[in-house]
Order: structure tokens, then sequence, then C-alpha cells
């Protein structure tokens, strides 16, 4: 095995050359060039560092691997870090519409035109949102960050690419009229009380769906999150979305009084099922103490705000309805934010930036009010 170092004559930079083989298909030599080096040391060395991984068996010529190989390693190594439902939706993303359209390629293939070229024929696609296309984009862009940091391509060509804009949809929420109206009509639906906590604490479907009975506590008025159902994955799990996301909330008498009502049904359950009941001690939960469907939370909480003849709204957007009626009741942004668990102010204040105009228009009314007119 050589290698050697040789200048360039037209641009005065060097470069190496390293003879790494016979290809076993064609019988051909192999050989793998780099350029861009400033000075001929700068090139020995990295010519050493290759001969090594070479004499190692460690090294692995970019060029023979491609995007849909890497990917697949990469998820592997992603299950350590991420949640099965994250997983499970950025492999079924990648099978959707990344490998089909560039999983052949070697990564040094994957130019900036490329990409830019894949990235349009995205956005001409009218199946999918801007937000759908950032999100695939943002997949791609971790992909080629981790090829990099493993030195198998020079550039991540996704940083020369022009990505669509965010677009952030319209927020539906329910008023204060229409939450009271629901409050007064839907205490006999079966998902009553996961709809009540969602209105009252903000909490993530998810949280609320993994509610356990120890944490909360009835007699401060305090509920602890410290455990979410994630219905992606179908498994509960300890601790949060985010690491913010662990809290505490304090709630009020009218909530804790219906979640005394559950606990009894929930007890009543309990000693009818027998050895039939899984104690997960959920708060909420089917009869036979197993976790809520949430894709069924989902669908009912829809149908019967139809039958009330309310807005239809998602589940989630219960969430964005009880912030909103914070804001509206002058309560502090940043209590708030730490009440829904965002990781930060700014999240909140981006995201409810539709509330803040009548609020501003409020505390200039308030300041006319404190002093006499000139």
């Amino acid at each position: 095995m050589q290698g050697s170092v040789k200048k360039d004559k037209s641009t005065g930079m060097y470069y190496f050359i390293v003879d790494i083989g016979k290809d076993q298909l064609t019988g051909k030599r192999r050989q793998r060039k780099k350029r861009g080096f400033k000075t001929k040391k700068e090139a020995e060395k990295a010519l050493a560092v290759v001969l090594n991984e070479v004499n190692l068996g460690t090294f692995i010529e970019p060029a023979l691997i491609n995007l849909d190989d890497f990917t697949r390693e990469w998820f592997i190594e992603r299950q350590m870090r991420l949640s099965k439902s994250t997983i499970k939706n950025h492999m079924s993303l990648y099978k959707t519409h990344i490998k089909p359209n560039l999983g052949h390629y070697k990564l040094q293939e994957l130019s900036p035109i490329i990409i830019q070229k894949f990235t349009n024929n995205l956005v001409a696609d009218s199946s999918l949102s801007p937000n759908s296309i950032r999100k695939l984009l943002f997949i791609m862009n971790l992909l080629m960050k981790k090829a990099y940091g493993l030195k198998l391509i020079q550039e991540n060509p996704l940083m020369h690419v022009s990505v669509p804009r965010e677009v952030k949809s319209e927020m539906i929420i329910w008023d204060l009229n229409q939450v009271n109206y629901y409050i007064a009509q839907a205490k006999q639906n079966r998902y009553y009380t996961v709809v009540l906590m969602a209105l009252l604490t903000g909490m993530r479907k998810g949280e609320i769906l993994g509610l356990r009975w120890k944490d909360v506590d009835f007699e401060k008025q305090i509920i602890y999150v410290r455990q979410i159902y994630d219905g992606y994955a179908k498994e509960l799990k300890i601790g949060a979305k985010t690491s913010s996301g662990v809290r505490s909330i304090h709630v009020p008498d009218m909530l804790i009084q219906q979640l005394k009502k559950e606990r009894k049904k929930v007890i009543a359950n309990k000693l009818k099922q027998g050895t039939d009941y899984t104690d997960y001690d959920l708060v909420n939960c089917t009869k036979y103490g197993n976790p809520l469907d949430s894709s069924t939370v989902s669908k009912r909480f829809k149908n019967h705000s139809k039958k009330l003849g309310l807005p239809t709204i998602r589940f989630h957007d219960l969430r964005h309805t009880h912030v909103t009626m914070l804001l509206q009741q002058g309560i502090n942004v940043k209590v708030i934010s730490e009440r829904v668990g965002h990781s930060s102010i700014q999240i909140t204040l981006n995201q409810y930036s539709h509330v803040l105009p009548s609020m501003q228009q409020e505390v200039a009314d308030k300041l006319d009010n404190l002093f006499t007119t000139l």
C-alpha cells in the first residue's frame, strides 16, 4: 500500500493520493485522492491518518457508501437516544419520501443541486405542506451533519439549499363562553375528566393519559407531571416530552372535585374486574386499568363537540385554549410558560402572539385610568 503527496501547480495547494487496493468486482486498482491542503505538512499528516486506517482495517471509502446504507446504521444509533415514536415517525418519512428519491445516491454524490432539485419536487407535490417539507429536510440535515462529522463528506450540502418558509397554521380555540358551555353540558360524557384536565391545566394529551393517582396531591391541589403515555409507541414513559415538561401544576377546586369522582369510578372498576384489572395507577384508563387509546380520545372529543354544536377543534387545541384564557386574564407569561412546560418563555410569546395585541390595548387603557387627564 502506497501513498504520495503532490502539489497542484494551478492552485498552489497540496493533495494526496493513496492506493487502497483492488476492487474485488472489477479487479482494478482503487485510489483515494484528497485536495485542498495549504501546506505539504498538512497533506502528509492527513495521508498518514488514511494509511493507518487502511492498515487497521477501519477505513471506509466514502464513495462506496450510499445514503440508504448509511441511514440504516444512523437509525440504529438514534434508537439509543430518541423515543420509539420519534424514531418511527422519522423512519416513515424517510422511507416514504427520501429513500425512493435519494437512497441510491453515494454520500459524496449528494450535491446541493441534487438536494435542491429534490426539495423543489417536494414543493411541487401539492399533498405536502411547507412544514412537512421542512421536517423532511430537517431529517436530511441531521443525516448530512452526521456524515460530515464522520468525515464521509467534505461539507454538508444542505448549507446551500433553499428551504420553504415555516407556515404557522391558524390557531382555532374555544372562547370562554364555549368553555363554560362544554363544562355545563358534558359532565356525563365518558371523556369529560380528560377534556376538563386539558382545559384547566393546559397539559398535553400524553401527560393527561399517563397521569397516576400518586402524582395528584388532593390536599395541596397540585398535579405533578412525572409520566406520559406515548400513544404512537403505545407505552408509558417516566418523565415528560422535554426536561421542562416535568413540573407541578396548581389546579382549581373544580378539577379536584371531578378527580375525586373519577377516583371512585376507578376503584369501583378495580373491584368489579378483580384479577382482570391491570393496575398502572392511572387516573384516566379503561375499565380494565389500561391506558386510554390516544387516537380514540381525539376522535370521540371531536364527535362530542359537534354533537354539542361547538366549533370542531383538535384535542391539542384545548391546551391552546387554556393558555389563551390565562393570557386574557393578565397572568404573567413566565408563569404560564412554566405551567404548560415550555422550554422557554420565547416559545410561549411566539406561539400566542395573536393574543398580545389586545393585551397591549388593555395595558394602554389601564395606564389612561391611572393618571388624571391633563
